[in-house]
């Protein structure tokens, strides 16, 4: 199993979180502006459908790499 890393970005003044595992994009974290809940959204790309979600990021975090993907 690899190690997760997370790297904290800004874009257009909004807050959000890269997902890698063993060098690989997994995903990304965002903070939804109306619920203030963390939501991963899985792949480099999407941006449109999180997979899930947490009002706790370590919470988040944990759930993401017991995904183990």
């Amino acid at each position: 199993m690899g190690k997760y890393e997370y790297k904290e970005k800004t874009s257009s003044g909004r807050w959000w979180m890269e997902v890698k595992k063993d060098s690989s994009c997994k995903g990304n974290i965002r903070k939804n502006p109306f619920t203030a809940r963390y939501q991963f959204y899985r792949g480099a790309g999407n941006v449109t459908r999180p997979s899930i979600e947490d009002a706790n990021l370590e919470a988040l975090i944990a759930k993401i790499e017991n995904m183990d993907m």
